[in-house]
């Protein structure tokens, strides 16, 4: 009789050692197929620092490509005053040396080389010399030529200036806010990880609502 119940006793207790085994295979097979837990929602305050970031690198892209327009507008206006200035030169140059006359400066060639021989005297050269001289109107036209190149000149000058100002300031703005913007997303990223972080912390004690367990 003893040796019957002990059997019956070992049945009893594989069998409970089999259900267990089933209930946790179905407690896992049901973890498994748990849908995963939602994210957190991202609190406004994050969601308008990274909007304000964004913003921010947008016009420091927007300022880098002001600043570039502007140093080529700078580098034209450059051009333009080096080539008035070599006009300018050539204008004062022309006007020392009297208007551009071939014919004249053969002439004057000529007398100074008979001169020279001994085939002309000093009175003879001179003479030729005054009836070879520019009219007024040439020299009045030279005149005229190198004081509008003086003016095309400072003109180019005041606006290679003013441009290359303009491009300083450019560059300037652009580095301001390409700062601005480093530092903006520098926080938006913080306010998120403190945010993840809360959030996480909040769901490991526990929402507001839960109860503790007796």
């Amino acid at each position: 009789m003893s040796g019957t119940g002990i059997e019956a006793a070992q049945i009893l207790l594989a069998l409970l050692l089999l259900a267990g085994l089933a209930l946790g295979g179905m407690a896992v097979i049901a973890g498994r197929r748990a849908p995963a837990a939602p994210a957190p929602e991202v609190a406004p305050e994050v969601t308008e620092l990274e909007t304000g970031a964004g913003e921010v690198w947008a016009a420091a892209r927007r300022a880098v490509e002001a600043a570039d327009a502007a140093r080529d507008r700078a580098t034209e206006a450059n051009d333009v005053r080096a080539q008035a200035e070599q006009h300018y030169q050539q204008a004062r140059w022309d006007a020392w040396t009297g208007p551009k006359d071939e014919g004249r400066k053969l002439v004057e060639r000529a007398a100074l080389e008979a001169y020279r021989r001994g085939e002309l005297s000093v009175d003879q050269l001179n003479r030729i010399w005054e009836h070879t001289r520019p009219e007024e109107a040439a020299l009045e036209r030279v005149d005229l030529e190198v004081a509008e190149a003086k003016l095309r000149y400072e003109e180019a000058l005041v606006e290679a200036v003013e441009e290359r100002r303009a491009a300083h300031v450019a560059e300037v703005a652009a580095e301001v806010l390409a700062e601005e913007a480093r530092i903006a997303e520098e926080e938006a990223a913080a306010a998120r990880i403190e945010a993840e972080a809360a959030a996480g912390l909040s769901g490991l004690l526990g929402g507001p609502g839960d109860s503790p367990r007796a």
